[in-house]
């Protein structure tokens, strides 16, 4: 594995500098930056890239782009541009900050402004007996606040330092405290005596522009970059000193008192969208709005409030607010944004759409109808999906993105006609993935039957009913059509980022640039997607319904299954190979083309074997190991505590030079 977190840092240090032996790694160009800003202070990044030309990395240019790609958690960027080392900027400052009962019974206190930029001197979870300060948050790290007597914590997703527990015995609430940074580590100090006074609203003036707002580290750093005696000596808590100088916080922004915070969220996530999905202004603020919509409507859901009434109530107070929706680019970024599948939004997005559909200019109902289909979808009402995917296509027969969610629904139920029919209708449809799947899996016809004569199935069903237009395929193929269509389920933009981010696992093993493309197509990162991370089983629970009953059965098998560890018996080249499990039981003939030509007896290898019904498969792959690993593999298959990301990485570890 690399030393970067980041694989294109790598590529970009070994195509740029691999020749030159005075340049170094990632590693020591980072120390050598962070060296250069220590020792001279913020620097712009061409006054940064020069001074790293000048200590022979490279030339100037080289420098500009590898700046970029920097990571330290002392690296911070004032509110002018500037690179900084936050740990040189902030030695041998004291921040004060005034204590409130809650923290002193708990000792986590809330950094924002007096505290947050000293956060990033200080690492993340509990601290040990080794360190005094730790950063947490109520979000990833509920149990310590638990632990201290804190549920519930306002704004979870905002940083928090946890002291010892006994850390403000004998404080009382509103005493100040300061806390000193020496050496590049923290200190409590308890402060007897008044804190000096501190003017900053000319200093302020000249950082944050009018009609902006600036984050509290960037503003807060620049102030004392600028002026090296600031907080040298205990000052107000820098909540007074703000308020003092007619300037607020809202979270971790600061502007001038008065400033519409909301207003200027908005115009900046705004400009986010419409840079990320290439929309036109107005269509990016329709997004922005209706995902602010479910937002508030999910929030306002989980304090008692009807979402259908809610969500109904707002739209109809500005429907033009969401007209650019019409665009499906928009939908799809609407989408996206409103109801990520981390956030349990579903139903206030159901909510949304259908406010949309009763209160929306009528151009949106394309578009309303495929958000409602897609919530409907993770309702688990595959019919109520499919009856708005048929409705925007009323509206709107072009509606790309509900055609190609049909011709999925119809895929996954085995109507290959159908699918095939519908991708027709879309320019490009045969470039499509799934048209390249339908191809495998043509229906054979039966001309001698009409379609009201019986199936030749012998289901009793009518042939038009049963199987006129959908496959007649063999147990194997079945079943290798059925795992096709959870990787297909799992490529959808709901979950595609979930399999992206274990494939990247995988990649950062592989010298192959094209190795994340592999890793996409399918193999170890998209089988652990599918199982250990539980995209089967959502897909099973969407896709139940209309799953051919063979199918569903043999879906059920699969996810009663599990991942083991096995070591190869014997082989048939070209044909098979026998595995015996580790953990016991009988050997198991799996019917593997290229297993059975590369793997030797004696082989140890990890896999989840699949049942077909004629045979066993492994369509995921199999993983040789190490057999000195064995026992740490097996381990980690049998912890509840293991993540799908530790899985992948174990297993690709076999890719490293010895």
């Amino acid at each position: 594995m690399t030393d970067s977190s980041d694989p294109r840092e790598e590529d970009l240090f070994d195509a740029d500098f691999g020749a030159d032996p005075e340049f170094g790694t990632v590693p020591e160009f980072t120390e050598t930056a962070m060296s250069v800003l220590r020792a001279r202070g913020p620097l712009s990044v061409d006054d940064f890239a020069g001074a790293l030309a000048e200590q022979g990395l490279g030339s100037a240019e080289q420098a500009v782009e590898l700046i970029g790609f920097l990571e330290d958690p002392a690296l911070t960027v004032l509110a002018d541009g500037r690179y900084a080392a936050a740990d040189a900027v902030l030695e041998g400052r004291t921040l004060t900050h005034r204590l409130s009962a809650a923290e002193i019974e708990s000792g986590i206190l809330d950094v924002l402004p007096d505290l947050s930029p000293l956060t990033t001197l200080v690492e993340a979870g509990s601290p040990d007996d080794d360190r005094e300060f730790s950063v947490v948050f109520p979000d990833f790290d509920a149990d310590v606040f638990t632990a201290r007597g804190l549920t519930d914590a306002p704004a979870p997703e905002l940083e928090r330092l946890l002291l010892r527990p006994d850390a403000l015995s004998g404080c009382a609430a509103g005493d100040l405290i300061g806390i000193e940074v020496s050496g590049g580590a923290l200190r409590l100090v308890r402060l007897d005596s008044p804190a000096t006074e501190t003017d900053l609203a000319d200093p302020l003036r000249r950082i944050i522009v009018d009609g902006t707002a600036g984050y509290v580290d960037a503003v807060a750093l620049q102030l004392m970059a600028d002026d090296p005696t600031l907080f040298a000596t205990p000052a107000a808590p820098l909540t007074d000193l703000l308020t003092a100088a007619g300037y607020t916080c809202e979270r971790d922004h600061i502007a001038v008192h008065g400033f519409d915070f909301e207003g200027y969220h908005r115009a900046t996530r705004v400009g986010m969208v419409a840079r990320e999905h290439e929309l036109h202004a107005d269509e990016a603020g329709a997004v922005v709005d209706f995902a602010y919509l479910v937002r508030e409507v999910a929030e306002a859901a989980a304090l008692g409030e009807d979402p259908m009434v809610l969500a109904a109530t707002r739209v109809a107070q500005s429907p033009e607010s969401y007209a650019a929706l019409e665009d499906p680019v928009s939908a799809a970024a609407a989408l996206d944004l409103a109801a990520r599948i981390e956030d349990d939004r579903t139903e206030a997005l159901h909510a949304a759409a259908v406010a949309l559909l009763e209160h929306a200019p009528r151009r949106t109902l394309p578009a309303a109808h495929w958000i409602a289909a897609k919530a409907a979808d993770r309702l688990g009402d595959v019919e109520a999906a499919a009856a708005h995917y048929e409705s925007a296509l009323d509206r709107d027969p072009d509606w790309v993105p509900a055609i190609f969610d049909l011709a999925l629904l119809a895929a996954d139920g085995g109507d290959v006609t159908r699918a095939q029919s519908l991708l027709g209708r879309i320019e490009g449809g045969d470039a499509e993935a799934l048209y390249e799947v339908l191809a495998r899996y043509q229906p054979v016809e039966h001309p001698e039957l009409g379609r009201n004569d019986k199936c030749w199935c012998g289901s009793g069903r009518k042939y038009k009913s049963c199987h006129l237009g959908r496959s007649d395929l063999s147990v194997d193929a079945r079943a290798e059509w059925l795992y096709t269509k959870g990787q297909l389920f799992a490529r959808t933009p709901e979950l595609f980022d979930l399999v992206y981010s274990l494939a990247e696992i995988r990649a950062e093993y592989w010298s192959d640039e094209d190795g994340l493309a592999a890793a996409l197509e399918g193999g170890l990162a998209v089988d652990v997607a599918l199982f250990e991370a539980g995209i089967f089983d959502l897909f099973v629970s969407r896709r139940g319904d209309l799953l051919p009953p063979a199918e569903l059965e043999l879906a059920r098998q699969w996810l009663a299954g599990r991942r083991s560890v096995y070591e190869v018996t014997a082989t048939t080249p070209g044909e098979s190979l026998t595995l015996q499990d580790v953990r016991g039981g009988d050997p198991v003939e799996v019917v593997d083309e290229w297993g059975s030509q590369n793997f030797a007896v004696g082989t140890v290898l990890c896999a989840r074997l699949l049942p077909t019904g004629e045979s066993v498969r492994a369509f995921g792959g199999m993983e040789p190991i190490d057999p000195s690993e064995r026992d740490a593999l097996l381990e980690l298959l049998d912890s509840e505590d293991t993540e799908p990301d530790q899985l992948v990485d174990f297993l690709s570890r076999v890719f490293l030079p010895n």
